[in-house]
């Protein structure tokens, strides 16, 4: 329920963007911010499994509500229990990062309650939420700064198109639930057009910390692993926007995505 990977990502974006807003990152520092930024995710996956348990239903029967191992009450519990530790973490480096963490959770809550109904909306609310660790490493190490903004703003493209992508396999629960998906309500093909268009903005806007000599040159060798495998995306994805192509495609968005955090620490060491 929790997602691993997904938190384990989460808590790293967290600490590379301690060390893009300061080069050398105390280990504690590192520590409260891997910690908030894995069990904050870490609880909106559980409200996530708890909100969709309907939808569940009919696109993932597997999973722990529909199939009956977890109760929802038990996950409701869990999600509170892993927010709880979460904040604790963020609550040790400040009021700022305190504060950052309260926004993210209710950003969360309000999409898996309701916002998520919306659409775009919703892909919106999420990819905020995966853009947001990077300015959080800025606060947590009392370093905000400018570029956190670009390297925040490539997180958001990359989990917008992500997230489109992914309405395309939930296809019949959305319709189900009412759920206004780009792929539910304009179709597959539509829907893998604009998430193409998401990975290929990201693509594009990759080149801009080099332009602006924000990192070295060790970050162009990984970036272009990531820019090379949003591309293959956007282009397998466009030629066969079916279900179980975008099952395919968004996992492999996030190894992409792995590969730009590597690119981003690499360049700003």
């Amino acid at each position: 329920m929790m997602r691993l990977p997904n938190c384990l990502m989460m808590g790293f974006a967290v600490v590379v963007g301690e060390l893009i807003a300061s080069q050398t990152v105390p280990v504690q520092a590192a520590f409260y911010g891997f910690g908030a930024g894995f069990f904050l995710l870490a609880s909106s996956m559980v409200l996530n499994d708890y909100f969709d348990r309907e939808i569940d239903a009919i696109n993932q029967p597997q999973r722990p509500i529909p199939a009956g191992v977890v109760k929802g009450s038990e996950a409701v519990s869990f999600a509170i229990v892993l927010a709880s530790i979460g904040m604790l973490f963020a609550a040790h480096s400040g009021v700022g990062t305190l504060l950052i963490g309260i926004i993210s959770m209710i950003l969360m809550i309000a999409y898996n309650s309701r916002i998520k109904k919306f659409g775009l909306l919703g892909n919106a609310f999420v990819s905020v939420n995966v853009a947001i660790p990077f300015v959080y490493g800025g606060f947590a190490v009392g370093s905000p700064s400018w570029p956190l903004g670009i390297f925040a703003l490539l997180a958001f493209l990359s989990s917008m198109g992500r997230e489109i992508v992914k309405g395309i396999v939930d296809v019949p629960g959305d319709t189900a639930r009412g759920v206004k998906s780009v792929a539910a309500t304009k179709g597959n093909s539509r829907a893998a057009r604009m998430g193409a268009a998401m990975f290929l903005a990201a693509v594009a806007l990759s080149a801009l910390p080099v332009l602006l000599k924000i990192v070295s040159y060790y970050y162009i060798p990984l970036v272009a692993i990531c820019d090379i495998g949003f591309l293959l995306t956007a282009y397998s994805i466009t030629t066969a926007p079916s279900p179980r192509s975008a099952l395919r495609n968004k996992k492999y968005v996030l190894v992409w995505m792995t590969f730009g955090l590597l690119a981003f620490v690499v360049g700003v060491l």
